[in-house]
């Protein structure tokens, strides 16, 4: 949820794709993007941008619980970035068959 508000102040939601297993969203923004030496660190406890913009207010900890709740649902999340050009947030979480979900008549 927080990656999604996170998001919505300068983004549109870019893609809901879903497969047989598991169900994918993308996020992307056109913000300031995020530097390559910094992509392995996004989703640290209490980690800040270098290239993030000084209004830019939070704990750095939105991105942290996000990676932690997608992965207890056991799914998995990662950024691709292009600075100066935005970002895009993507997760996958595993899904039940639709046939599992809606009850038989």
């Amino acid at each position: 949820m927080n990656l999604i508000q996170n998001a919505i102040k300068t983004v549109r939601v870019e893609s809901l794709v879903q497969g047989n297993e598991f169900v994918q969203v993308s996020v992307a923004d056109t913000g300031c993007g995020i530097q390559p030496k910094e992509l392995t660190r996004v989703f640290e406890k209490f980690y800040r941008g270098e290239s993030a913009p000084t209004d830019a207010r939070g704990a750095g900890l939105g991105l942290a619980i996000v990676k932690s709740l997608v992965e207890l649902h056991g799914g998995r999340i990662w950024v691709e970035s292009t600075p100066g050009a935005g970002s895009r947030f993507s997760f996958t979480i595993p899904v039940d068959p639709i046939r599992n979900v809606i009850p038989n008549d």
